[in-house]
């Protein structure tokens, strides 16, 4: 039984880590390819389609996980309705703001290239979710035959489609390439026949519980890209890509944790509160988080910007002050993954949107400093208030649940 244990908790690491080493390998692979330049109008494609997904995540997989009903058909049914309209939301979305965004960044990718992008959604909304139901029995290879296959995907379809555009377009591709994957392999792996159901109770319920997660994904949003939305405003395409490429260093570890915890520490402390348990359960996973948010920031100081430039070359060089500043964004946000997790378990999908406000108030002094012309390291500082600010925040609010005397718990 441990081993058996062991075995999936390292699938459930082995999935985010394979997919950040394939975007931090996609970036590597245009950076070379087309340049600084042309990397940087890539990467505002991609954040414009990240910005969309996040802006209409209403959190299925994580009631299927967290709800006590869970597991039945009727329920799966229901929430693959609320993937497809979420797709087609998404999708109709992209279509709409794409000429406003090539106007917005007059040298940037045009209407045409941000409207294709319309693709990504409308095919994830056609995924089978059945691959998440497993989770819910800490079962985690389909998820890796799913998640693991479509980066895999993805990484093949970058240098054809470099090869064939040999600029920012193929950013597009690739994209469309892992949708694809993603979509596929949830139907050929999927133990339950796919159905579909649009029940408005059941769409009620799926927006009960979603909205606040939707809103905190939009806040999620400005804490993880607008910065760079602000660098892309303020500065020119090549200064986007080195800043582009430090964030993405420096939040990899922060990806890989947030997605490891949502298949391990949510159903985890989901279990744990079923039983009255959390008292046991908590104090190891906050130190666990603790120390990985202590590694990060020590780590990345020191080797990302040797790093950077034995990856990159040294036209994407940051000095000293950039990578201490953006590390420590990346750390507190580790820690804030915890307390996260805690809040969905319980039913308390509101408090991560509280605690992210704070960090997107965090904007309002980087596009100041932006505008002055400081240096980036400024407005990586900025980040990192926020981010301390944040994880201060949900601290908070965590205090009465954690602080409670144990008892069971109500699910969705």
């Amino acid at each position: 039984m441990a081993v058996a244990r062991a075995k999936a908790r390292s699938l459930a690491w082995a999935v985010p880590v394979l997919a950040e080493a394939a975007a931090l390998g996609r970036s590597v692979a245009f950076a070379w390819a087309i340049g600084p330049d042309e990397l940087g109008r890539a990467m505002m494609l991609a954040l414009t389609v990240r910005l969309v997904e996040m802006a209409s995540d209403v959190g299925v997989e994580r009631l299927m996980v967290q709800a006590r009903d869970g597991h039945s058909a009727g329920l799966q049914a229901n929430l693959q309705g609320a993937l497809v309209l979420r797709g087609i939301i998404g999708a109709i979305l992209l279509i709409c703001v794409a000429p406003h965004l090539a106007a917005l960044f007059a040298d940037g990718p045009s209407s045409a290239s941000y409207a294709w992008l319309a693709v990504v959604p409308l095919l994830r909304g056609f995924a089978n979710l059945d691959f998440r139901r497993a989770e819910r029995v800490l079962r985690y290879r389909p998820m890796t035959i799913v998640e693991g296959g479509a980066t895999l995907a993805m990484a093949a379809a970058i240098m054809p489609a470099v090869a064939l555009f040999g600029d920012h377009r193929a950013m597009v591709w690739v994209l469309i390439a892992h949708a694809s994957a993603f979509v596929l392999l949830s139907h050929l792996i999927a133990a339950r026949r796919y159905r579909v159901r649009f029940s408005p109770p059941a769409l009620l319920r799926v927006w009960r519980f979603g909205a606040p997660l939707m809103l905190n994904a939009v806040l999620l949003f400005f804490t993880f890209y607008a910065d760079r939305m602000i660098v892309a405003w303020a500065y020119d395409w090549a200064t986007l890509a080195l800043y582009g490429v430090v964030l993405q260093l420096a939040l990899m570890p922060a990806q890989i944790v947030g997605r490891a915890a949502a298949s391990i520490v949510l159903p985890q402390l989901r279990q744990a509160l079923a039983l009255g348990r959390l008292t046991e359960v908590w104090g190891p996973v906050l130190a666990a988080h603790a120390g990985l948010a202590a590694a990060l920031v020590a780590g990345f100081t020191v080797v990302a910007p040797p790093a950077i430039v034995l990856v990159y070359g040294e036209a994407l060089r940051p000095d000293l002050a950039l990578a201490f500043a953006v590390g420590l964004a990346a750390g507190f946000r580790v820690l804030r993954t915890p307390y996260s997790q805690l809040a969905v378990a319980k039913g308390r999908t509101g408090d991560p949107a509280r605690a992210n406000l704070v960090r997107a108030l965090a904007l309002v002094p980087a596009a100041i400093f932006a505008a002055m012309g400081l240096p980036l390291a400024a407005i990586a500082a900025a980040a990192a208030a926020g981010e301390a600010g944040a994880t201060l925040r949900a601290w908070i609010l965590a205090g009465p649940v954690v602080s409670r005397p144990p008892q069971k718990v109500a699910f969705a």
